[in-house]
């Protein structure tokens, strides 16, 4: 949502809103504008911080929290991706702990991403997801990982042809979860399945997948052309180029496209090595990290605002969709309220236009306002 840059609405002493922000319209001044803030589904740690640690001090997360703010991230899911049980179980306890007592934590994490351990284990299909650590899925299994998670786990990816997966995605979409697919090599029929029974999303649609997969006959075509299903896509240039990505963006329609970032401990950071986990990565001079010594990707060392900014410059497509793509849609997939309302916490950017591009000024997250560092 894009608001009149004339009118804010007016928020109490706590930083809720007691008024509605007013729609742009056609006319208004076309060189400042406010917008949403930006909700990304997919951080995997950020600023050289990995949520993927269960060591990791609550200050270090804090801090990468407020860094992430300042890029126009209001609300977040860190994401936990494949590992023992113990380990994912510490991870989300340490989540938590930074949750419970940070303020920031509190407003900016609306819940958890839970990226494996029920992903497909052939190589290609995993990513760097460690294959010794991938299980097949029980209700107990995943519970011992959402309590620890304070019952925060609000979006999960799963691969639909591990035995096992289909039969729960029922009882997950029950508890409020939102169910997606990725890292999976399902059949046509699979996916039909696996959307019959309740799930919504593709997780970083044309990742996660082999370098090579028959022409046709294919996990990314089958969920592309699935409308019941919404696609998350990563839009820094590496994961997937430009050229597919239009086509891709074309497929999904607009309704159904939400852009992540799929950061990690390399995004807004410096070159060199970060873990990911028990992973290392190592992050390029360009906005990439990649496993040492090859050229598999590990995550992004990109962020949500900049695939913003890629979509408009690649597409020439307008801050309003650009917006919704990165704002509303993930919002309501989880479950959250699309557009501000009453009582909520104030959430938005603002934008300014300089030579003729859009660039992010300040952003407000209840009492909390941040200069730009995009």
């Amino acid at each position: 949502m894009l608001f009149n840059s004339e009118v804010l609405p007016e928020i109490d002493q706590y930083g809720f809103l007691k008024s509605l922000p007013t729609e742009s319209q056609a006319g208004e001044p076309d060189d400042m504008i406010y917008s949403s803030g930006l909700c990304d589904l997919q951080v995997n740690g950020y600023a050289g911080v990995d949520y993927n640690n269960p060591n990791t001090s609550s200050e270090e997360i804090e801090k990468s929290l407020q860094q992430m703010l300042e890029t126009g991230v209001t609300a977040c899911l860190p994401t936990v991706i494949t590992g023992s049980l113990e380990w994912q179980k510490k991870c989300f306890q340490n989540l938590e702990v930074v949750r419970a007592n940070s303020p920031i934590a509190k407003a900016m994490i609306r819940g958890y991403h839970l990226e494996g351990p029920y992903l497909n284990p052939t190589e290609g299909f995993r990513g760097c997801h460690p294959e010794k650590s991938m299980v097949k899925p029980t209700m107990d299994h995943f519970q011992v990982l959402q309590d620890a998670a304070g019952g925060m786990i609000r979006l999960i990816t799963v691969a639909p042809e591990i035995e096992g997966v289909i039969s729960l995605i029922a009882g997950w979409c029950e508890q409020g979860i939102t169910v997606s697919l990725g890292h999976c090599n399902p059949s046509l029929e699979e996916i039909k399945k696996a959307v019959d029974a309740g799930a919504r999303l593709s997780t970083h649609l044309g990742n996660g997948c082999a370098q090579k997969i028959p022409r046709l006959k294919n996990p990314i075509l089958y969920q592309l052309s699935e409308d019941n299903l919404h696609a998350s896509f990563i839009a820094d240039g590496f994961h997937v180029n430009k050229y597919a990505l239009k086509a891709f963006i074309r497929a999904k329609e607009d309704p159904r496209i939400i852009l992540v970032s799929d950061a990690t401990a390399g995004s807004c950071s410096k070159p060199g090595k970060y873990t990911l986990g028990k992973v290392i990565l190592e992050r390029q001079e360009e906005d990439i990290v990649y496993i040492p010594g090859t050229k598999n990707l590990a995550g992004s060392a990109s962020t949500l605002a900049q695939g913003i900014l890629n979509v408009m410059d690649w597409y020439n497509s307008p801050l309003e969709k650009a917006i919704r793509w990165t704002s509303e849609h993930p919002r309501a997939i989880i479950g959250l309220s699309k557009t501000p309302e009453v009582d909520e916490m104030a959430e938005w950017i603002k934008w300014e236009k300089i030579n003729d591009h859009w660039e992010i000024k300040s952003v407000r997250l209840g009492n909390f306002e941040m200069n730009s560092k995009v």
